[in-house]
């Protein structure tokens, strides 16, 4: 595995459809924490849980969401680990291509991506399986 800082632009050549949907859902988002804070209730708009009964992969990540506007990191990673940490890496990569004009390069081999694949499989699995349980 080789890591290295490349020189880039300073403002990604984002597609603006892509600008559109995290937009769309940031937005959304945004009104159901406000919703959420101002009723006192939690508000469940996940279409997954309201069919299935199960909590989706991304459950708790409006009350994280909350946690984090109130200042409480660590009770925010435990609604959903592996969703805050993978924002977290995203956070730093943007603020170091935004202040250093870096992006972060990954390169692997061919048997390090399967292992790699295997491992994010796996760690997808885990959370959603402590998101069932302990979150839910």
């Amino acid at each position: 595995m080789k890591i290295e800082l490349v020189r880039s632009s300073r403002r990604p050549g984002w597609p603006l459809w892509a600008l559109f949907l995290v937009s769309l859902w940031m937005g959304m988002g945004a009104t159901i924490i406000w919703l959420t804070a101002r009723s006192g209730s939690s508000i469940h708009t996940c279409p997954f849980k309201l069919q299935t009964g199960i909590a989706c992969p991304t459950c708790g990540f409006t009350r994280g969401a909350l946690c984090l506007l109130h200042g409480r990191i660590g009770q925010a990673w435990l609604y959903n680990p592996l969703l805050f940490s993978v924002l977290a890496v995203l956070f730093t990569a943007i603020v170091v291509r935004l202040v250093f004009a870096r992006a972060v390069r990954v390169y692997l081999t061919h048997t390090e991506r399967a292992i790699a694949w295997v491992l994010a499989i796996a760690l997808f699995c885990i959370n959603w399986a402590y998101v069932i349980l302990c979150v839910g």
